[in-house]
C-alpha cells in the first residue's frame, strides 16, 4: 500500500489575530479500497443414522392384514381357485451396502372347486388349503440429488414355513405351483407395496427441513457475561449415498456454510426455506473453519485513547500543542483518528491509516499514518510544518489495542459451545478446536473487527 492511500486532514484554526479555519475528512477518489477479510466456508458434518429395527417397525406398520384376495386363480389346471393372502409376522429386514433384503412372512388360504361325475349324477365339492411360505425379496435403494430415495424389489425366491394341509379327501395339493401363483399375483404387489413404504419412510427431506431451519438461525452460545452466537449462512449441500450394515444405515451431509461468532446482539440473517439439490459425495470433509470475531468497539478504543493522549503536549521548536480530544472511528475500512488541538495551532487533525494485527504482541495497530497535501500545505503556509512528524511519531505509539485476553474469552467460550451443546430439542452441536490462526483485521460500522480462524471439527446431530 503507498503513502498516497494513507490521508490525513487537518482543520486549522489560528488563534488571536488568525482565522479559525475548518476542514472535513474527505478520503480522495482514487483512493485504494482497504484490504478487508472474506469469512472461510467450510463443512459442517451432519451424520445420518436409521437402525435396522426402526426400518422394520415403520414397515410392519403399514404393510399389515389381508394383503391379496382372488376368486378366479388357476393352479396346476384346477379352476376356479380361490385365494387369500395376509401377512402371518413380522417383516425382517437386512442391510448390505446399499442393498435391503425383507423376507415377508404369509399365511395362505385356498379353496378347490371339483365335481364328482357318477350315475348321471353331478356333485361339486370344495376344499381348503392352509399354509405359510415366506417371500423374499431384495432391493437396491440409491438418493437422487432432489432428496428422493428410490427403491426396485425384485424377488429373490421363497421358502415354505409349514407346507399346504389339506382339510378335506379327494386332492393332492400341488406345492410347487401355490408357490409360483403367489409369486406371480404377489411379487409386484408386495414389491410394490415395500418400495412405497421404504419411499415414504426415507424422506429425507421431511427429516432434514426442520434441522436445515434451525442452523440458520442464530444460535446463542452463552449470554454471561456477553452473548455469545453462532451464526450458519449455508452455501451448499452434498451428501453421501446410503449404506447399510451391521443393522444400521447410514449416510452423512455436508453444508458448506461461513461459521461466525458474534459477541454482543443477535446478528442479522437470511434464511432459505427451502432445503437446495446436494451433489453426490463419496465422502464428507469433516474439517471445519469457525470464523471467530472479538471487536473492540470505537467507544472502548476512544477512551483508552482518551485515557493515554487527553492533555498530552507536543512540541517542535518554540512550537507546542496540547490535545483536548480524540476520537477514533472507521470510514471505508481505513482508520479514522480525530484529534482537537490547542496552543499554537487549533483545531482538528485526521489522521488516517489501515489496522494491522500483530500476532507476536496479540495487539491490533494503525499503520502508515499520513497527512494528505492539502493539510501539510496548511500547516506548511502556517509555520506547522515543524510538528508534521513530531505529531505522527509521538502518536503511533498510542494506537495499539492489545486482544489477547479477548481471543483467549473467545476460544474457552467456543470450546464450551462445541462440548456437546444441545441447541434445540434433541439437536446437538459437537466439536473441538485444533488450532487458531488470526484470519485478518477489518473495521466495521461500530468496531475493529479481529477475526480469528479456528481449525477443527463441527458436527450437527439429531440423536443423544
Amino acid at each position: 500500500m503507498t503513502k498516497r492511500c494513507i490521508v490525513v486532514t487537518l482543520v486549522v484554526a489560528f488563534i488571536s489575530c488568525v482565522p479559525r479555519v475548518q476542514t472535513k475528512v474527505e478520503l480522495p477518489a482514487d483512493l485504494s479500497p482497504a484490504a478487508g477479510f472474506t469469512p472461510v466456508p467450510s463443512v459442517v458434518d451432519v451424520p445420518l443414522e436409521m437402525k435396522t429395527s426402526y426400518l422394520e417397525q415403520l414397515l410392519n406398520a403399514q404393510i399389515n392384514g389381508l394383503l391379496f384376495q382372488c376368486d378366479t386363480l388357476s393352479v396346476a389346471g384346477m379352476k376356479p381357485v380361490k385365494l387369500k393372502v395376509w401377512k402371518s409376522d413380522s417383516i425382517k429386514l437386512d442391510l448390505d451396502s446399499n442393498q435391503i433384503s425383507y423376507r415377508v412372512p404369509l399365511k395362505i388360504w385356498l379353496q378347490f372347486q371339483f365335481t364328482v361325475n357318477a350315475l348321471g349324477f353331478s356333485h361339486t365339492e370344495y376344499q381348503e388349503v392352509e399354509a405359510a411360505i415366506a417371500l423374499k425379496f431384495r432391493s437396491r435403494f440409491t438418493v437422487a440429488n432432489d432428496w428422493k430415495v428410490t427403491t426396485v424389489s425384485q424377488s429373490d425366491g421363497y421358502e415354505w414355513i409349514s407346507e399346504p394341509v389339506v382339510r378335506m379327501r379327494f386332492i393332492s395339493v400341488p406345492v410347487t405351483p401355490i408357490a409360483d401363483v403367489l409369486l406371480s399375483t404377489q411379487q409386484d404387489a408386495l414389491g410394490s407395496a415395500i418400495d412405497s413404504a421404504v419411499n415414504g419412510m426415507l424422506d429425507l427431506k421431511k427429516m432434514l427441513v426442520p434441522l436445515w431451519k434451525r442452523i440458520q438461525s442464530p444460535i446463542l452460545i452463552t449470554d454471561s457475561p456477553d452473548s455469545l452466537w453462532l451464526r450458519l449462512s449455508p452455501v451448499s449441500v452434498s451428501m453421501t449415498q446410503l449404506r447399510g450394515k451391521s443393522g444400521t444405515m447410514r449416510g452423512a451431509v455436508g453444508i458448506r456454510s461461513v461459521a461466525e461468532t458474534f459477541l454482543g446482539g443477535q446478528p442479522a440473517s437470511s434464511p432459505s426455506d427451502s432445503l437446495p439439490a446436494f451433489t453426490v459425495a463419496n465422502s464428507i470433509d469433516t474439517s471445519f473453519v469457525l470464523n471467530l470475531y472479538t471487536e473492540i468497539s470505537y467507544t472502548s478504543a476512544t477512551q483508552m485513547l482518551s485515557g493515554a493522549l487527553k492533555g498530552r503536549n507536543f512540541t517542535a521548536g518554540d512550537k507546542e500543542v496540547i490535545v483536548q480530544d480524540i476520537n477514533l472511528y472507521g470510514m471505508r475500512g481505513y482508520a479514522v483518528v480525530s484529534m482537537e488541538f490547542t496552543g499554537s495551532f487549533s483545531g482538528k487533525v485526521y489522521v488516517i491509516g489501515r489496522v494491522n494485527y500483530d500476532a507476536q504482541s496479540s495487539t491490533v495497530s494503525i499503520e502508515d499514518l499520513e497527512f494528505d497535501i492539502s493539510t501539510r500545505n496548511a500547516l506548511h503556509s502556517a509555520a506547522g510544518w515543524l510538528l508534521h512528524g513530531i505529531i505522527l511519531d509521538k502518536v503511533k505509539p498510542f494506537l495499539r489495542f492489545p486482544v489477547r485476553e479477548r481471543l483467549l474469552e473467545t476460544q474457552l467460550m467456543v470450546q464450551k459451545m462445541l462440548s456437546h451443546k444441545e441447541i434445540s430439542p434433541n439437536v446437538f452441536v459437537t466439536g473441538a478446536i485444533d488450532s487458531l490462526s488470526i484470519g485478518g483485521v477489518t473495521l466495521t460500522d461500530a468496531a475493529i473487527r479481529t477475526v480469528v480462524l479456528a481449525k477443527g471439527s463441527l458436527c450437527i446431530s439429531t440423536r443423544e
